[in-house]
């Protein structure tokens, strides 16, 4: 039973961070359409890795990082391929600064 509570809670958390790092692309990826994930694995250091790609082209692929002193969440850290670093915008606003501006908007309406 222990297995499967861990297990519950593993997916849990990678969806969380599936969403996030998806809206991070969607605000900061030009002509962004879709993310593909492709691994999550857990760092030594207790952090995660999440790896992916975007816009059906393996040549756009990212590694997102989630660390400890984050609470394990995607704010906005990652590794990329050199194709992918031309297609993001400079300075990316982080998961936090999205989910603020989207806030601030539906409190305007």
């Amino acid at each position: 039973m222990k297995y499967d509570e861990k297990k519950a809670a593993e997916e849990k958390y990678y969806n969380q961070q599936k969403d996030r790092i998806e809206l991070f692309m969607k605000y900061n990826v030009k002509d962004f359409k879709s993310v593909d994930f492709t691994s999550c694995e857990r760092d030594p250091m207790g952090g995660y890795a999440i790896k992916g790609y975007i816009n059906n082209n393996k040549k756009l692929s990212f590694t997102a990082s989630a660390y400890l002193d984050e609470n394990n969440q995607f704010e906005g850290d990652y590794s990329s391929t050199e194709e992918f670093d031309k297609i993001i915008i400079k300075n990316p606003k982080t998961v936090s600064e999205i989910k603020k501006e989207e806030k601030n908007k539906q409190n305007e309406n």
